[in-house]
């Protein structure tokens, strides 16, 4: 008898440990968070005017740093010479692949080192 009794009692606690936890549940609100923030996109800028004429422009090719960038490059860098030759064709290297936002001074640099740029793209 008293062990049905003790069954009785550990039954009733588990119901009403069900009810008061349903009761509490249904008081809860969750707020779901985005982890990547807002981020407002960056200014947008149209293209730049195509040259009308590449004959004694300072032509800066531009090399990713990335493998095969190079071999573009040099052909690009042979048929400018071909087709405009008062032209002048620089080939500037980027220190290294990877390096895209390190290197806030880099951009401005390349900026002032001629008229036109290509910029080869690597793999």
């Amino acid at each position: 008898m008293n062990r049905r009794r003790n069954w009785l009692l550990a039954a009733g606690f588990v119901f009403a440990s069900l009810v008061l936890a349903g009761t509490a549940a249904a008081q809860v609100t969750l707020e779901v968070m985005n982890p990547r923030g807002e981020i407002p996109p960056p200014p947008t800028r149209g293209i730049n005017p195509r040259a009308s004429n590449l004959a004694g422009k300072k032509i800066v090719l531009v090399d990713n740093g990335k493998f095969g960038a190079n071999n573009f490059l040099d052909v690009i860098a042979q048929m400018l010479k071909e087709k405009y030759p008062t032209a002048t064709i620089v080939m500037y290297p980027k220190p290294a692949a990877q390096t895209i936002t390190d290197m806030p001074k880099w951009y401005p640099t390349v900026a002032q080192q001629g008229d036109l740029y290509i910029f080869g793209v690597g793999d």
